[in-house]
């Protein structure tokens, strides 16, 4: 049979890597397609036989032709797994449903037979894909900043005490519920299936942000000596039916289209009002942050509604399941909201701080018109949207 492909191997043996040349160049061929080698070295045959019989390829001999041992060897029938490549479209294709026994294996890989399941759980594409995870990824990843060297600390100046106490509450309040916003997707991230990996990349990030908010928020509590201040048990009571959620498309709908969404206005409230430019670059920054959040989320809830309206129903279920849960916490942590007030007043001054009440006031009607805002967005009536916003929980996140 005249050979389908020609190998020079030189004067290369097995112990130099003339296993790894002949099984690539078998790889092209078809199964009883003729491979010809030829090499330098006389003790090939006796090699190369002793191979194929292992690999289950055919030895069809050898010749001497110009001082050069010719061998061919015959394609055998077994197939390693790299001849087993799936085509380009593989990788750009989003499974309808991912099968966990593709395991850690990269979309569009080639999973060999017997490769164990995992315990991955969110598996519909409708529930854990949208098509714009890509785009926001890599604008996060191009918006990354570091609290240590983009803040700049040694800027920050001694202010008022009770503007002080203050700033650390809010300090405070904004550290606890990002510690929310960090564990809930990091306890997600494991349990959706990597064929999704545009949405994992994204939720990463989403920890890096939340990780480099919690640094700074507290970094500027301790900055000038006022320290970390209250955390109320009706705030742990709410942040915990986030992190209860066993849900993937609820959790997200609650922590970030409602509660991250409220939390943007909050953030501009206090860059607005900051004492100090310090302050109100952390809280720029942080919004900027907290935008891409909600901006994902939003794209999300859209997806998974266009692809299937009953999980409008789904998520507004959950809200209402959580604000009865919640039906107890009547407020925000009143020290936040003094806060507020206070920051909105510049102090204490008792002729400022009827401004600083009607400015908190203001952005909890600000908070409500966003938040109704979002859920048409993403598909809800105006009506079904101003009874969900009303029902949210006062904590804002």
């Amino acid at each position: 049979m005249a050979p389908r492909a020609v190998c020079d191997a030189a004067s290369l043996s097995f112990g130099e890597g003339l296993e790894v040349l002949i099984s690539r160049k078998l790889d092209t061929l078809s199964p009883g397609e003729i491979l010809e080698v030829s090499s330098d070295d006389p003790s090939i045959e006796h090699d190369l036989r002793a191979w194929s019989r292992f690999m289950a390829h055919e030895w069809r001999g050898m010749r001497v032709e110009n001082s050069r041992f010719i061998c061919s060897i015959q394609r055998g029938a077994a197939q390693r797994i790299i001849a087993k490549r799936l085509p380009l479209e593989a990788v750009t294709n989003i499974p309808a449903i991912a099968n966990p026994q593709t395991g850690f294996s990269p979309r569009g890989a080639t999973v060999e037979d017997g490769s164990p399941g995992f315990p991955f759980d969110v598996l519909d594409a409708n529930l854990a894909w949208n098509p714009e995870a890509a785009t926001l990824y890599e604008r996060a990843v191009s918006a990354q900043w570091n609290a240590a060297t983009d803040i700049l600390w040694n800027a920050l100046p001694a202010i008022g005490l009770e503007l002080e106490q203050s700033v650390c509450q809010l300090m405070t309040f904004l550290a606890e519920n990002e510690f929310a916003a960090l564990y809930v997707p990091a306890k997600w991230i494991p349990r959706i299936h990597p064929h999704f990996v545009e949405t994992i990349m994204f939720l990463s990030t989403q920890i890096c942000d939340e990780a480099r908010h919690i640094e700074v928020f507290v970094k500027r509590a301790l900055a000038n000596g006022g320290g970390l201040q209250f955390s109320s048990a009706s705030t742990e009571r709410s942040l915990k039916t986030l992190l209860d959620r066993e849900d993937f498309l609820e959790a997200s709908f609650l922590l970030s289209v409602l509660g991250e969404g409220t939390f943007l206005d909050l953030l501009r409230f206090i860059e607005a009002h900051a004492p100090d430019a310090v302050t109100a670059e952390i809280a720029r920054r942080s919004r900027i942050d907290e935008a891409r959040h909600v901006q994902f989320s939003i794209a999300h809830m859209k997806h998974a509604i266009e692809s299937d309206p009953n999980f409008k129903q789904k998520l507004a279920a959950a809200a209402r399941e959580r604000a009865a849960s919640l039906a107890e916490v009547r407020s925000v942590n009143p020290l936040v909201e003094e806060s507020l007030i206070v920051l909105a007043a510049g102090g204490l001054q008792p002729d400022r701080l009827p401004a600083g009440v009607r400015a908190v006031r203001e952005l909890y009607d600000t908070m409500h018109e966003n938040r109704i805002k979002r859920l048409q967005q993403i598909g809800f009536s105006s009506e079904d949207s101003e009874h969900l916003s009303q029902s949210h929980t006062p904590n804002f996140m």
